[in-house]
C-alpha cells in the first residue's frame, strides 16, 4: 500500500511542476504533509525519469529546458489557459486518437499530455511536438511550411497530411472572436488546418481564455455551431456566454478566487 501512496504522491509532483514550472521543496512538503526528505528523494526519482530537474532547494520542469517559442505568450493569462488545459484534459480517453492545434492555451494541453501513456497525438505545432517528444504517447507531426510566429505548419505540406486523418478529439486555439460568429485565426493558411480538422474529428473543443472575447482576428474559420465545444473562463462577461451558448457549448473554468 505504501508504494502505491508512493506512486500517486510522485504522479501528483510530476503535474505540480510541469504545470507551475517550477517549485521548492518547502511548498512540496508542505502540500504532501511530508517530510523534505522524503520530497528529495521523490525528485531524485523523477529526475532520473527524465520528468524533472533537480535544482537546488527545489526543482525545475524538464519542458521548461525544451520549450521556448511562443514564450511570451506562454505567460500571459497562464492561470487560465492551465485550467482550461485541466477541464480539456478529462475528455481525453485512454488510447485515443487527438489533434492538438498550435497556440499557447493548447500549448498548456500538450504539456499535461507528456504525463499520459498509450494516445496517439496527432498536431502541426512543433511547440507541441517538443513537449512531448519524450513522452509514451505516439506523437505524429504533420508537413508543411513553418509560421514562425505561431511555430505551426501550414500550407499544402500541413493540409494534404491532416485531411487523410481521422481523430476523436480535436483540440483548436483561436485567435480571438470580438465580433464574429465562430474562432478566428490570423491567416488563411492557418485557417484551412482549422477547418479540415474540424471536419475529421468525432468532437471537437476551442480552447480560449476570456480575453480572446474581447480580442479578434482575420479570418473566420469556423462558425459557433460547428463548434462541439467551447471551454473559456470566468473572465468572460455574462452577455458574451448567453451569445455563445445559442450555438455552443460552453464550459467554463473557474478562476476567481
Amino acid at each position: 500500500m505504501s508504494k502505491l501512496i508512493t506512486a500517486e504522491r510522485r504522479n501528483k509532483i510530476a503535474e505540480l511542476i510541469i504545470s507551475n514550472g517550477s517549485i521548492k521543496v518547502g511548498e512540496l512538503a508542505k502540500t504532501f504533509a511530508v517530510s523534505t526528505e522524503t520530497i528529495r528523494k521523490d525528485l531524485i526519482y523523477l529526475d532520473k525519469q527524465g520528468i524533472i530537474k533537480k535544482s537546488h532547494g527545489g526543482a525545475l520542469s524538464s519542458l521548461e529546458v525544451i520549450e521556448k517559442p511562443l514564450e511570451d505568450r506562454n505567460m500571459e493569462n497562464y492561470d487560465a489557459k492551465l485550467a482550461i488545459a485541466n477541464l480539456a484534459l478529462k475528455f481525453i480517453k485512454d488510447h485515443s486518437v487527438i489533434f492538438i492545434d498550435a497556440g499557447s492555451t493548447t500549448l498548456c494541453l500538450a504539456k499535461l499530455l507528456y504525463l499520459k501513456k498509450g494516445l496517439t497525438i496527432i498536431t502541426n505545432s512543433v511547440s507541441a511536438l517538443n513537449v512531448l517528444s519524450n513522452s509514451d504517447n505516439i506523437v505524429h507531426l504533420s508537413g508543411g511550411q513553418l509560421n514562425n510566429t505561431t511555430m505551426a505548419l501550414e500550407g499544402f505540406g500541413a493540409t494534404s497530411f491532416l485531411s487523410k486523418i481521422k481523430v476523436d478529439v480535436a483540440f483548436l486555439g483561436s485567435s480571438g472572436f470580438k465580433e464574429h460568429f465562430g474562432p478566428t485565426s490570423i491567416d488563411f493558411s492557418d485557417a484551412e488546418v482549422k477547418r479540415i480538422m474540424i471536419r475529421n474529428s468525432k468532437q471537437n473543443f476551442v480552447l480560449a481564455d476570456s480575453k480572446k472575447s474581447r480580442s479578434t482576428a482575420m479570418v473566420e474559420y469556423a462558425t459557433w455551431k460547428n463548434i462541439d465545444f467551447l471551454i473559456t473562463d470566468d473572465n468572460i462577461s455574462d452577455k458574451e456566454i448567453d451569445f455563445l451558448q445559442k450555438n455552443t457549448t460552453v464550459l467554463v473554468v473557474k478562476t476567481k478566487t
